[in-house]
């Protein structure tokens, strides 16, 4: 079986002949382990069953700040990590005015397309991070965003109706190639719940994830949905809404047995090796332990990706990504 086929059919609830990984870096934590291993293709040859590309691009503005495609300035030296700081926001007062919505880089997106054509041996997902809450703050600040959820409505739905226009036109490019999932990128939770609340993640938020879903869905394709920190009041929303891969989910944050057994033949994690608790701060031999026990419970019967819960950031040491990989290739056990 390829790596594609094992991922499909963890999808579908089944038990796998080895559970499927991915191994995820950021740009900083990729570096240090080019430098460690003297492998300048580290990623490449971890064997992850995943292949990705990022709908994305910025305008380099100097002095470590760019552009996004949407009008929003990062400062990039702001902090450690991929993105930085968002420090611009396009539409400051709470009336779009003459901000208008980019049209999707078909060139680029097609280019990034080819490339993911090109492995078909493996589950192919086109991500689309800043989906949906994520832009609405980055464009309008996350305070002012929080105010006018309460104080103006309708200029809130206008700006993500923007959004998911833009996203879905970007789905209707992906999805001339063969292309498996489009995954969703959107934090919604902090350690103890949503930032929003339910109510207001099911009045703003929902209906549109049920637009962006089913829109993915007419193509065939699968879906897939990242955020960090405490979702769980809405798993149940996002069972009804048809979601197929759930990510990061955070075992510091998830009772896994019980989602695992409430959830578990609905929605297939992706994640659950902590990048908060566990891969900074644990022995190799406890990270070996830790991969072993989170497969053990979620990769019963299909259902589950193992991953770190985010990208593995710079402060984790390269012998603690060595062990993940240890196990994920070479010590991988099914049930």
């Amino acid at each position: 079986m390829t790596k594609r086929e094992i991922v499909l059919q963890a999808l579908r609830h089944e038990p796998v002949p080895v559970c499927p990984y991915f191994l995820e870096l950021t740009d900083i934590e990729e570096e240090k382990m080019i430098r460690y291993s003297g492998d300048p293709l580290y990623f490449e040859h971890s064997e992850s069953y995943l292949a990705q590309e990022r709908n994305e691009s910025f305008t380099d503005l100097g002095d470590g700040k760019f552009k996004d495609m949407f009008g929003v300035v990062w400062d990039k030296g702001a902090q450690e990590g991929d993105f930085g700081i968002a420090i611009g926001h396009p539409i400051p007062d709470s009336e779009i005015g003459d901000y208008r919505f980019p049209e999707p880089d078909e060139a680029l997106i097609r280019e990034k397309c080819e490339r993911l054509a090109a492995q078909p041996d493996k589950f192919t997902m086109y991500i689309i991070g800043f989906s949906l809450y994520e832009r609405l703050w980055t464009l309008h600040g996350t305070f002012e965003t929080m105010v006018d959820m309460l104080e103006e409505p309708e200029f809130i739905d206008e700006v993500l109706d923007g959004i998911v226009n833009y996203n879905n036109k970007v789905v209707d490019i992906v999805a001339q190639y063969p292309i498996d999932c489009i995954f969703f990128g959107d934090d919604w939770g902090q350690q103890h719940g949503l930032q929003m609340g339910l109510p207001l993640w099911r009045k703003f938020f929902k209906p549109r994830l049920k637009i962006m879903y089913d829109h993915v869905k007419s193509y065939g394709m699968y879906v897939a949905q990242h955020s960090c920190g405490d979702c769980r009041e809405v798993f149940p929303d996002l069972v009804e809404l048809g979601l197929d891969i759930y990510n990061t989910f955070q075992p510091e944050v998830y009772d896994i047995v019980d989602f695992k057994k409430r959830f578990g033949d609905h929605i297939t994690f992706y994640g659950g090796i902590s990048t908060q608790k566990i891969l900074p701060f644990k022995t190799p031999e406890e990270v070996k332990a830790e991969c072993h026990r989170v497969m053990d419970i979620l990769n019963v019967n299909g259902g589950y990706i193992l991953a770190p819960t985010h990208a593995m950031p710079g402060d984790i040491p390269p012998e603690n990504v060595e062990a993940f990989l240890q196990v994920a290739k070479y010590e991988n056990p099914t049930k």
